[in-house]
């Protein structure tokens, strides 16, 4: 077994344009003075990381390295949400993505997919100037306006749906097989992968593609009412990264999981800064120890009540506090008894 490592915090939801969050470099040092070791790029953000410069040029990614080396704070792994999600859209979705991407995209769909993949394939090899192993990233959805349908869905939509996936993530998933990095995707709803039957889907769509793993986020889970820690048994070979995320779920005579189209505030099911959720964490860090994970304990804030700033600095605390410190011997060595085997056959009563 491994320990864990951690804290590390996943920067998207605390970017803005004032100091110190509106630079690498100075949301690292708010981050490490907070306590934690490590953070997630989000690629899409040039406040703080610029993807294309990074796969044109080594000296770039050599220089980021040196500066997050010098605060003490180590990159755990890159993003690319926004872009994965990209690379997916059904058109009822096109006008509220193209509030998401670069100008000269709009209005473009398909020139808008195919920067989309790119995105998410030159994050391979970035990934790999940086040393990291894992990237997290979205599948994206065609089939999403279908998940509750009525009429009905005709006979073999949603096989098609994954057959087009396939076609679109299986050479990606290639390139990151090239670059030595795992690509993690993020099971959420409003993604066609949104639980372990969907990811089921993907995976055999890919051929069972042996980068093809997930990012663990428990907060999904519990506002889908799925059972979270079974889901680490079924898939503990497939998680190789891990959202520590809390949330609740507390339906109403009026609202269940799908919310009643509330905002966050009002809805049964809402994310919640940790600690203040109903997510076991004590249970989630044993399985994933015992399942021996090997990566990082990200935060990922994204709470409707508390202000994001008390939610960083107690959140580092929260992880390390959960971090369980393996241990390397067995409990009862004490009173071991020693033999060999043929003190073992003398003990069961076999032999002469």
């Amino acid at each position: 077994m491994r320990t864990i490592k951690g804290p590390g915090l996943f920067l998207a939801q605390f970017a803005q344009d004032t100091a110190p969050h509106n630079t690498l470099e100075g949301i690292a040092r708010w981050a490490k003075g907070y306590g934690y070791k490590a953070i997630q790029i989000p690629s899409w953000d040039q406040r703080f990381f610029d993807l294309d410069k990074a796969y044109d040029s080594q000296t770039y990614c050599d220089e980021i390295k040196g500066k997050l080396a010098d605060i003490g704070i180590a990159i755990s792994e890159l993003s690319t949400h926004f872009q994965g999600q990209m690379v997916s859209v059904h058109p009822a979705y096109d006008a509220m993505f193209d509030g998401q991407c670069p100008a000269h995209l709009r209005g473009n769909p398909e020139k808008r997919r195919h920067w989309a993949a790119d995105q998410v394939k030159k994050a391979a090899k970035v990934s790999r100037r940086f040393g990291l192993t894992e990237h997290v990233t979205f599948t994206g959805s065609l089939a999403w306006p279908y998940f509750y349908p009525y009429p009905q869905r005709p006979a073999g939509l949603i096989e098609e749906c994954f057959a087009e996936q396939a076609r679109r993530w299986k050479p990606i998933l290639d390139l990151y097989d090239e670059n030595g990095v795992d690509l993690c995707y993020e099971i959420h709803p409003t993604e066609d992968v949104f639980d372990g039957d969907t990811f089921d889907m993907f995976l055999d769509a890919v051929g069972g593609h042996p980068r093809c793993h997930i990012n663990y986020d428990a907060s999904h889970f519990i506002k889908q009412q799925l059972d979270y820690l079974g889901f680490i048994d079924a898939y503990s070979d497939r998680i190789k990264m891990f959202h520590v995320k809390d949330a609740e779920f507390n339906p109403t005579p009026k609202q269940g999981v799908y919310g009643g189209y509330k905002g966050w505030l009002d809805r049964a099911g809402r994310d919640r800064s940790l600690g203040d959720g109903q997510v076991n964490f004590k249970a989630i860090f044993s399985k994933l120890a015992a399942y021996d994970f090997a990566g990082w304990a990200v935060y990922e804030w994204e709470c409707c009540l508390q202000h994001p700033e008390v939610a960083a600095r107690k959140g580092a605390q929260f992880i390390a506090d959960h971090i369980i410190e393996v241990t390397d011997r067995v409990f009862d060595d004490f009173a071991a008894t020693g033999g060999d085997r043929a003190t073992n056959l003398k003990l069961l009563g076999v032999g002469g």
